[in-house]
């Protein structure tokens, strides 16, 4: 790679035109300059000998702020690359490293060298560092996206420490170095709903903190909450002591719990990445705000109380997590905005017209709601998202104060780079008079029409008696259940192609 580097002569340089040395994990570092027009070339032959050695579906992209052990240059003990030409006049009587209006870097305005590169530090074009420092982050991930997928040919992922905007387009995220603190644990749900709003929909925090010893309480509160991250991962420094689940019986239970809910949200979420991707109209779920998870003042804009709301979240627009984020507490205080709401796990409802309940919630339970009017298309879990995908299909409805209904379902293939064989479902739920019909409006563009797994259940929140009858596509059906207790209507054994005409009905 340094040869390869020094040869197309692709390395940032230092303000005499050699090559500019740091220091990061491996020893002494020479760092890409991707405004350099030969540096994706450079890159993408890097990681395709990267890949030859050892295969893997995507790439995690850290330290690129850039972070440097160095304040600044370290020296230069490897041999000299071709110069650039030197930056002529552009620093005179300025020092970039110490500005006139000093921000407060590092928390006590030092220098801006300090632990990365010279701000007098050159790229291609004559580019001052201090001009484009900001930027190494997003062209980094530009470079390492476009290289996986040519030489894989195939759709990357891509998580990168350091972003700007624009950066989601090419790249996931996770928010960086947190503790293993409580409240780390709550800052990382405004976080996350920050990189909604900053257009980076694949976004998490390190589970159970990265710096730091965790501990059995915190790590399950943790494991509950991270679960309904976009990207969650739970990751932690070599130095802390190691926090994985099953580290504790009781994490381990917690999580084989939670994550399972995750694995059977994978269609809603893989609905919601395509409708943040794409730029679609406006759909009657509010899809096309166009985040995966958002603060509850996006569905609830004229709820003057949802504006300061920032421990709790919605997964879309249906689903509401409310969690515990305080050492020793079984209890959380949950606002529901005004309409209908259904424990997701029981389907027990809960009717707001916008209060806050005292809602009763174990170590092992997080408080997970859907709202009603909302339909989420859910799968059979399994232990991989491959075996996942392999399962059944089933819709999970939540009616509102009027009967109705709405969501969508998206399915590719995952992989193909080039979104021509798709299937985008829209499920519309109404009532007339007594009868209440759910329908299926299918846009197949040859997806489904190859073998894929069935529909087999829908489960309807908010029923409120028991049907006499239940249709699907105008035949009686049998294999039907319905808990008086929590006015759920359960239909099995469906076997229904999702490509085919689907209308549900009953009364």
């Amino acid at each position: 790679a340094w040869y390869d580097g020094k040869t197309m002569n692709v390395f940032i340089k230092n303000k005499s035109g050699d090559i500019f040395i740091g220091k990061v994990w491996p020893g002494e570092t020479a760092f890409p300059d991707f405004f350099h027009p030969e540096a994706n070339a450079y890159w993408k032959k890097q990681i395709a000998a990267f890949l030859k050695l050892l295969p893997v579906d995507g790439l995690w992209i850290d330290m690129n702020e850039i972070s440097n052990f160095c304040n600044g240059a370290c020296g230069n003990s490897l041999a000299e690359g071709q110069p650039y030409r030197a930056y002529q006049n552009a620093t005179a009587g300025f020092d970039p490293n110490n500005p006139p209006y000093a921000i407060n870097n590092q928390g006590g305005r030092v220098a801006l060298n300090v632990k990365t590169l010279d701000m007098d530090a050159v790229h291609h074009g004559d580019v001052l560092e201090y001009n484009a420092h900001n930027l190494f982050g997003l062209t980094e991930a530009i470079a390492t996206c476009s290289a996986l997928e040519e030489v894989q040919e195939k759709r990357s992922l891509v998580i990168s420490r350091s972003t700007f905007p624009g950066s989601g387009v090419h790249t996931g995220h996770w928010t960086g170095d947190n503790h293993a603190s409580w409240d780390d644990l709550y800052y990382s749900i405004p976080g996350m709903l920050n990189f909604q709003m900053f257009g980076i929909p694949l976004v998490g925090s390190d589970i159970c903190g990265f710096i730091g010893t965790t501990n059995e309480e915190l790590c399950s509160r943790w494991m509950e909450l991270g679960a309904f991250y976009p990207f969650s991962r739970n990751h932690d420094d070599i130095h802390s002591a190691p926090q994985e689940p099953y580290r504790w019986d009781s994490v381990a239970a917690i999580s084989r719990k939670v994550l399972a809910v995750r694995y059977s949200l994978l269609p809603y979420y893989y609905t919601l990445f395509y409708l943040a991707h794409r730029t679609l109209p406006s759909t009657p779920d509010s899809s096309a705000a166009a985040t995966v998870t958002r603060p509850l003042f996006f569905e609830f804009p004229q709820d003057e109380k949802t504006y300061s709301i920032d421990k709790q979240f919605l997964v879309g627009a249906g689903l509401m997590v409310s969690p515990v984020l305080t050492q020793g507490a079984t209890i959380v205080s949950a606002y529901f905005p005004k309409g209908r709401w259904f424990d997701f796990y029981s389907g027990q409802e809960m009717t707001s017209t916008g209060q806050t309940q005292e809602l009763n919630t174990p170590i092992d339970h997080i408080q997970v709601h859907v709202r009603g009017g909302i339909t989420i298309p859910m799968q059979e879990p399994a232990l991989t998202t491959t075996a996942s995908r392999q399962n059944p299909y089933s819709l999970l409805v939540g009616l509102d104060e009027n009967g109705a209904s709405s969501g969508q379902f998206y399915l590719d293939d995952g992989e193909s780079l080039t979104m021509e064989k798709y299937t985008l479902i829209s499920y519309t739920t109404s009532r007339s008079g007594s009868t209440t019909t759910l329908k299926a409006s299918v846009d197949d563009k040859g997806y489904v029409k190859i073998s894929t797994p069935a529909l087999n259940t829908i489960t309807v929140f908010g029923v409120d008696s028991q049907p006499a009858k239940v249709q699907l596509n105008g035949k009686d059906l049998s294999t039907f259940t319905y808990d008086s207790s929590n006015k759920k209507l359960s239909v099995t054994k469906l076997s229904q192609h999702l490509s085919a005409s689907l209308t549900l009905s009953w009364e």
